[in-house]
């Protein structure tokens, strides 16, 4: 559905990396917000665990699960961050499957253990579809309703873009593939032999694949301006081949409210269907 309100085009040539821009060709409308709803709760648990757990509550009690267990709670800024920045998560990852048409194996959010807390690590990993992998995508995602403002502390403010080029060198100089391994352990317990395989191949010859990097930046589209990406532009590149993907939002803030109002009660109906 995400690909019926947003367009996907390659946006400018001269930077040194890749720069693509997703924008609305479609007014967003309840039918998206219902969608979105109903990825988000799949974000964090399978339907079948959710019919497992909830089988027999009546319709309060699984509100209530919702509430306590699955979703984030909204009382502080830390919470509110916490939700957007799962929201931007789940968002890229279905723009990453539709546009780039690639293949994520595992959505790292149902394997949260406090749902108020972000999960440490790249934000999202995605392979080439088919049976045999070749090239891995690593990604940092940014939820921003004020881009245009520099973060970070004294002396070092820096647009978002140069941020989360920073995150993701971080993590790509960690000395190991941590997400295959996790990959491999998840899939030999689930006895799905083959696929694990693929992730044992990756953590003991990671120089054999193509190794790709993105930065993924949702953005309110009336404070968006392209000169967060000339700040990047201009530092060494250490991360290649680079793709920077920016989806532009209009009112992205009313968008996010809208996707978590009552997101419980669309459980109920969801697994009633």
């Amino acid at each position: 559905m995400i690909d019926q309100y947003f367009t996907h085009t390659q946006h400018r040539n001269d930077l040194y990396f890749n720069f693509f821009f997703i924008s609305e060709s479609k007014k967003i409308d309840s039918a998206l917000v219902d969608n979105l709803k109903e990825n988000i709760l799949k974000s964090y648990r399978s339907i079948d665990q959710y019919k497992f757990h909830v089988k027999g509550l009546s319709d309060a009690e699984i509100k209530k699960y919702v509430l306590d267990y699955v979703i984030p709670k909204n009382k502080t800024i830390i919470d509110a961050n916490v939700r957007q920045g799962d929201w931007g998560e789940i968002l890229a990852g279905l723009m990453v499957a539709k546009f780039q048409d690639l293949s994520i194996p595992i959505n790292k959010l149902q394997w949260k253990f406090n749902k108020d807390k972000s999960v440490f690590g790249t934000d999202l990993i995605a392979f080439n579809q088919g049976a045999a992998i070749t090239d891995i995508y690593y990604y940092e995602i940014k939820t921003r309703l004020n881009p245009h403002k520099k973060e970070g502390k004294k002396p070092n403010y820096n647009y978002i873009s140069v941020l989360a080029h920073n995150s993701l060198l971080k993590d790509e100089n960690s000395p190991n593939e941590m997400i295959a391994e996790f990959l491999m352990r998840y899939f030999v317990d689930r006895e799905e032999y083959d696929t694990a395989q693929k992730f044992s191949d990756i953590v003991k010859n990671p120089n054999k694949y193509n190794r790709n990097f993105e930065l993924f930046f949702i953005v309110e589209k009336s404070k968006y301006n392209e000169v967060i990406f000339e700040e990047l532009n201009t530092i060494t590149p250490l991360l290649a081949p680079l793709c920077v993907t920016v989806i532009i939002i209009d009112d992205l803030q009313q968008l996010v409210h809208d996707t978590w109002l009552d997101i419980e009660d669309h459980l109920t109906n969801l697994i009633k269907s």
